[in-house]
Formats: C-alpha cells, structure tokens, sequence
C-alpha cells in the first residue's frame, strides 16, 4: 500500500539561481578552482550498530572491516583536526551502521559546530521517527523525543539524508530488511524534519537517497524525484556501489536494465529544464550527473573516506580503492599521495566505482545526446 507523506510544495517553479545541492554535500566550480589540491571534504564511518538488514547495503560484508582499532571520539577529533589543516568544509558520516543507533554521536556533531564544520548524516530515518528508540541512543543527552531530536540536529547545523526508496510499505520493507512499521518511522521522522523547517532554506538540508536505484523501484523512481524536488528535498537517484553485500554478482541482479536507466535520468533532466532546476546550458557545461539531475559528485577530487577500522579509501562506492591507514599515515600524507589528490580541481568526476558496471559504457554521452535531441524537438 502506498503511503504518501503530507509535505506541503515549497516550490512550483524554481527560483533564478537555485542551489541544485544539499548543504555541504558538494562544491560549485568557483569553489573547486580556488581551493584546488585542499582537502574540502570526509567520509566517515561513525559505529556498527544497525537494527536494520538492507539487502544491498554498502558496508556490511565489507572487506575493509577487519576491524581492530575502531575509531573512536578521541581518533575522531585528532582527525578533524588534521583535516581541518588541508581546508576541511564538511563531514558526511555513512555508517558503519546507523549513526543514530550509536551511542555517543551527538558529542562528535557538537565537536564539528564548535569547529564550523558542516555535518552530513545519512540515516534510514527509523531512530528519528521513534521516540522509544531516541530515549535509548539520546536520553542520555536530555533527549527523549523525535522532535526534540531533530531540533537538536538543527542546532548542530546538520543536513539530512534519508533513506527513501519507494511510497510503497512492502517495497519498502523488502528493501530494509524490516517490517511495515519502519516506513512508518521514516515518513514520521520526514515531517518532523519539514516541520523543523530543514528544507525551507536555499540550498535545503534536507535530501531523499533513493538509491541504489533497484528492479524493484525503477518504476516509481520518477515519481519520488518530482515528489521531492517540488517539495526543495534533494532526491538523490543512482545505482549500485560496488562494495559490501551489493559487490560480486549482487549488483548485477539487482540494477535496471540499461534503457530503463536512460529514461528515467533523461526525464529527470527535462523536469529539471521544464521547471527551472536547471536550465540547458548549466547541463551542457557541468555534463550529465551520476546523481540524476543533481549536482556532479566531486567527491573523488576533494575528499577521502576513513572508514570504521582506519582505512582510507578513494570513495565508498568500492572497497579496491584502498589509499592509505590512518594509524600508520598522517591524513596529510595519505591525501598527498591518494589518487584524489590527483584528480584536484575536477568539478565532475561522474563516479570511478560504478563506471562500467552498474552505470553501462557510454552512459552519460547517451543520456546527453538524448536530451540534445528532445530539446531542438521542443
């Protein structure tokens, strides 16, 4: 059964000169060129714990946990500190587990305000949503509700990215590992957050990751964008990574086929057109997305992911990328001599991970000359 948030339209059409980004998430041209070879952005796993059993999530059955010395508080503020030196901006933190399931991590984002420093938090939104749940991870704080919870987030400056894969409670619940009840918490902690007014502000703090973009929610995919983007939430839709339980086979089963993938991102980009997103020529000169009709990732030329053992990796798309250890290295010199480092003042890096896996060859150049063609048909 369908369940469709009741979140008010924000925009109908887009103002002139709209922020197509989640704050702190990625950088614009202007930024990229006069902060080349800086360190502007982190990956970071904060703890293990996760209640929930995606089929496809990123870190769990990953090579890189062989875990021995876990990152705590103290390595974590010796990290910030060192990154802070090479320009850090922004802190985007992705598992290991849920970061709202592991105790202690509203002293790290209290760390980071104090340090200007923008947090990003991808969550599956269930903590948020669950009083019972915040009492348990947050009580500790004084923080015994959902509201209250997110009110403390707004305080902490974060942006939000919420796990949101489909309208549909059993879809949703299939790809949770979960029961109807999560969608539930997740569409509760959703409203809390709008009602915060996270995403009333240009660019929003507040962003929907439908992804990895699956055979199992293809087809509503378009219809959650529209839904989010009227509604100034960043809809972030892309396919698989290569790591964790999706590696191996597992992406292949589990990725559209490749003419579905092309449809959906070219009428994402005619949306993006047709309501003032974007306009045309912002897409001819910052190239197809592998966010459709987001903001280019420029991950891989201006940051590095630390994961929750100490490794260091390009980015989480693949556990291959391995580019140093941070209890034999200093971050300076892992991101020094990272292949990151390298790629430095590359607006659009499209993603390394997925090419010519669960993103087909040619991808981009299809869509784009896809788009071309509808629009001298217009």
């Amino acid at each position: 059964m369908k369940v469709i948030p009741d979140i008010p339209v924000v925009f109908e059409k887009f103002p002139l000169n709209y922020v197509n980004d989640v704050n702190g998430w990625s950088f614009d041209k202007t930024i990229i060129d006069k902060n080349k070879g800086k360190l502007l952005t982190l990956d970071i796993d904060y703890g293990s714990n996760c209640s929930l059993n995606c089929p496809y999530c990123f870190r769990k059955k990953n090579s890189v946990d062989s875990v021995v010395h876990e990152l705590k508080y103290e390595k974590l503020v010796d990290l910030i500190h060192q990154a802070k030196k090479l320009g850090l901006r922004s802190v985007k933190f992705l598992g290991a587990g849920e970061p709202l399931e592991n105790f202690g991590f509203l002293n790290i984002l209290r760390f980071l305000k104090k340090q200007n420093i923008i947090p990003l938090i991808f969550t599956k939104g269930h903590v948020i949503g669950n009083d019972k749940k915040v009492s348990k991870y947050f009580g500790e704080y004084g923080i015994f509700t959902g509201k209250d919870l997110v009110k403390e987030l707004n305080n902490c400056n974060a942006s939000i990215l919420l796990s949101f894969n489909s309208f549909d409670n059993k879809i949703q619940s299939k790809l949770s590992g979960s029961n109807a009840k999560y969608t539930y918490y997740r569409n509760r902690a959703l409203k809390l957050m709008v009602e915060e007014g996270f995403n009333k502000i240009i660019p929003t703090r507040l962003a929907l990751i439908n992804s990895p973009i699956t055979i199992w929610t293809i087809n509503e995919a378009l219809e959650i964008y529209k839904w989010g983007r009227l509604r100034n939430l960043y809809t972030v839709i892309t396919t698989s990574m290569i790591s964790g339980k999706a590696k191996n086979d597992m992406w292949k089963k589990i990725t559209p086929k490749e003419n579905k993938l092309i449809e959906l991102y070219l009428e994402i980009y005619k949306f993006n057109i047709e309501t003032n997103l974007q306009s045309f020529n912002q897409i001819i000169e910052e190239g197809i997305s592998a966010y459709a009709g987001c903001h280019p990732c420029n991950q891989v030329s201006t940051g590095l992911y630390v994961t929750l053992n100490g490794k260091v990796l390009s980015c989480p798309g693949s556990e291959t990328f391995v580019e140093g250890n941070i209890w034999e290295n200093s971050l300076k010199e892992i991101w020094l001599s990272s292949s990151n480092f390298k790629r430095s003042g590359t607006f659009n890096c499209y993603c390394n991970a997925k090419a010519e896996k669960s993103l087909p060859i040619n991808f981009y150049s299809k869509i784009f000359n896809s788009l071309i063609l509808w629009k001298k048909k217009r």
